[in-house]
This record gives C-alpha cells, sequence and structure tokens, in this order.
C-alpha cells in the first residue's frame, strides 16, 4: 500500500523524469531577487501514514509578501505534499473560470450519495496565459510534467504573471524526487503592476496568500519590500500556530460518540477528516479509529473538512475497492470526463460479511460551493451481519483507515 497524500497519479513518471534531469535557473537581472514561499511543511511527529493520521497543511509558508515587478515566487512544496498553485489578481474570479469541481447533471446520480456525481474541472490540470473570463492553455491533470515552465527540477525557465486579468497555475505538483520524498519547486516572475494579487491552492479552498506589488517614484527598496529573512521568521510562528490547532483539533475529535440508548439500538458517529486553523491544516484521519459494535448499532460518517474531499470503502484490501477518480463511461468508453467515485452503496446499507465490498463513494467538503452535494453516509448492522472485524479506507488518502468490531 501506497502512503501519498494526494490523488492516486501515475508519479512514478514524475520519479523517472526527475532522476535525469537537474535543477537548471534561468539567469535573471541582478537587481531582481527570488523568494521561497513554502507550500505544505514537513511535521514528522504528525505525519504518520503508518499510524493511519496525517496532518495536511493547506497553507502558504507565508501567507503574505510584498515584491517589485522582476522578482521570482519560488513555491516550493513540501515533501510527499500535492498542491495546485495558482496566481490571479481575484482567487474568486478565477475559481469561477476555471472550476476544481462541477456537477454532473446529465447522467444519474451517484448511488453512494444520491446527489450529482462530482465531475472533475479545468484547473486540475495547469494554466498558461489564462485569464479570470477563461481560455489560455489547460494542461492534462496526468500529464509529467504537469507544466510547460516555472518547475526548477525539470530545467525550465520560470513562469510569468502579468498581473490584470492573467490567470497563472502550476497544475498538480507533487513533492516526490528521485529517490522518494523532496520538495518541487514552482517559480514565476512577477510582470504585474503595484497592486494587489491572490496566490492560492485551486484543490484546497480557504489554502490562500496575498501578493502585493509595489512601486513608483516614492517606494524604498529597503523597507517596502518583503525578506526571506521575515518570512522564514514569520513560516516559523504560523506553523507553530497551525501545529497546535490542529493536535487540538484532533483530541477533541477521538472520542467515541453515540445517540441512542442500549447496546444495539445506537448510532455511532464516526469522523471523516477535519480542518483545523482555519482550514490551514486538514488532518487526514479516520477518527476515532476504531469502534466497538453491537449487532443493531448503526454508523453514520460525517465528512467534516469542508477544504477536502474522501471515500470511505470495505473492504481495503481484496477484492479492491474502486478508484477515487475514474472515467464517466455512462455515455459510452470515448467520453473523456473523469467523475468522483460514485459508490455501490445507499446510506443505511447493511453490512454482512466483512468481505463484501461497501463501497460511499466520493463526498467533497462544503467550501467547494457544489449544492446539492452530501457529507454524510451510514451503514448498518442486525442479526444477519456477521460478528468479527470490518475494515474500511479511504482511497484518495489511502493511509487513512478505520475499523468496526461487531460483537454477537
Amino acid at each position: 500500500m501506497s502512503h501519498t497524500r494526494f490523488p492516486t497519479v501515475a508519479f512514478l513518471s514524475l520519479v523517472l523524469l526527475l532522476a535525469t534531469q537537474g535543477p537548471v535557473l534561468a539567469e535573471r537581472p541582478p537587481s531582481s531577487r527570488t523568494l521561497v514561499i513554502g507550500v505544505d511543511h514537513t511535521d514528522a511527529a504528525n505525519q504518520q501514514p503508518e499510524k493511519f493520521r496525517l496532518f495536511e497543511y493547506t497553507d502558504f509558508f507565508s501567507r503574505t509578501v510584498r515584491v517589485r515587478t522582476g522578482d521570482t515566487l519560488d513555491f516550493r512544496t513540501a515533501p510527499g505534499a500535492f498542491h495546485i498553485v495558482a496566481m490571479a489578481r481575484s482567487e474568486d474570479a478565477a475559481r469561477d473560470a476555471y472550476p476544481i469541481a462541477l456537477l454532473d447533471r446529465d447522467d444519474p446520480p451517484a448511488v453512494g450519495s444520491g446527489k450529482p456525481k462530482i465531475e472533475l474541472g479545468p484547473s486540475n490540470g495547469s494554466i498558461t496565459n489564462g485569464s479570470a473570463h477563461g481560455g489560455g492553455t489547460i494542461g492534462d491533470p496526468n500529464a509529467f510534467p504537469p507544466t510547460n515552465c516555472g518547475l526548477v527540477q525539470f530545467g525550465q525557465a520560470p513562469c510569468t504573471f502579468r498581473g490584470g486579468d492573467d490567470v497563472e497555475s502550476a497544475g498538480g505538483v507533487a513533492g516526490f524526487g528521485q529517490t522518494g520524498p523532496a520538495a518541487v519547486d514552482w517559480q514565476i516572475t512577477i510582470d504585474a503592476r503595484p497592486g494587489s494579487y491572490a496566490y492560492f491552492c485551486f484543490i484546497h479552498p480557504g489554502m490562500r496568500g496575498r501578493l502585493t506589488v509595489v512601486g513608483g517614484e516614492h517606494a524604498d527598496d529597503a523597507t517596502d519590500v518583503t525578506s526571506q529573512a521575515q518570512i522564514d521568521a514569520a513560516s516559523g510562528a504560523q506553523f507553530q500556530d497551525d501545529r497546535e490547532d490542529a493536535l487540538e483539533a484532533e483530541r477533541a475529535a477521538d472520542v467515541v460518540r453515540f445517540t441512542g440508548g442500549a447496546p444495539g439500538t445506537r448510532t455511532y458517529h464516526e469522523t471523516v477528516g477535519l480542518s483545523a486553523a482555519e482550514n490551514h491544516v486538514a488532518i487526514d484521519e479516520m477518527l476515532p479509529h476504531t469502534l466497538n459494535l453491537d449487532q443493531g448499532d448503526r454508523v453514520e460518517y460525517q465528512w467534516r473538512d469542508p477544504h477536502n474531499v474522501h471515500t470511505v470503502g470495505f473492504p481495503p484490501a481484496e477484492p479492491p475497492l474502486p478508484g477515487p477518480f475514474i472515467p464517466d463511461t455512462f455515455d459510452g468508453p470515448a467520453t473523456h470526463e473523469v467523475i468522483g467515485d460514485p459508490g455501490n452503496a445507499a446510506p443505511g446499507t447493511l453490512l454482512t460479511v466483512p468481505s463484501a465490498v461497501v463501497d460511499a463513494g466520493l463526498r467533497i467538503g462544503t467550501a467547494y460551493g457544489l449544492q446539492p452535494t452530501s457529507q454524510t453516509w451510514s451503514v448498518r448492522t442486525n442479526a444477519q451481519t456477521s460478528s468479527g472485524t470490518f475494515a474500511w479506507q479511504c482511497t484518495v488518502h489511502d493511509f487513512m483507515h478505520g475499523e468496526l468490531h461487531v460483537s454477537p
């Protein structure tokens, strides 16, 4: 089982390409600067996929930067992380022009939710020379490298952000190097007029920062722009605050809760991922990891992270569960649409034996703004349910596991 922090993609191609490429930095005028902005953060103590838990820092380190025209930002994705970094004057306008997810209203609803299927949108790939009105070159989300500019490890020249209506995106940049997880850098040179702009992650709503371009006859180089030392100092404090908030949220969620009375009549409540620090940490974890049921009890799964996507499927081994994102074949095999796993089991499905595939399908958080969608699903047990261990997992983050122990 792989322990990736990003949706299942053919990242072995990326590994092989990185192994044959060395970093090449394009020359820039002596007056220009390159500033490193962290994308996600390493936290070995709380990134433990072998223990079925991982803090995904859906944050930029730091969230603010002041530069001059001609400076370059180096967005450095942390080892093992997966994000789609973008720049625009308006994040909202960019998301409207290039949605990350759409509702498929042409096909029958998803079995697992009873709601419209979730279709992947254009911003799952890179965007070059885009605009707040759409257009530009849209990359294939499974292409390696995902974009034609900016990736240092591929020897690419920096991308360019021109301000105005310009929208630029790195596509899915994975922190994965030739020998395992490693930082990956996407560079973009700022060729915009003075003003305020946004940098953000398409796949994690709420993960954003603010770029200010300064200039004019009264601007002062020494006091009006951000230094790397200032970024690093702010990032350290920001990381500590994020982590403390996430640990507190994890402790609060890791408690067995149920409604109802006697054993065999209860409904247990299970958390499928949650957020912390104002959506700056995604806690990719099933909480609690284990529930002890009596025949007749139910389990309600609650998708509590507004800025992430997860699935729940029994069993986590053989027979295999469907992938989290699959081709939409309802209109025939020639379709190029990709949808989230629609599941095979409606809410309230009866668990019978541990080997039976019972799949909730993919649920998307409320911050993506899709309506109608579902953030709950449930299973039930009765006298026909075999006693024993029923194990489940998320297929988007395949290290997220949980177990139900059913007693007769």
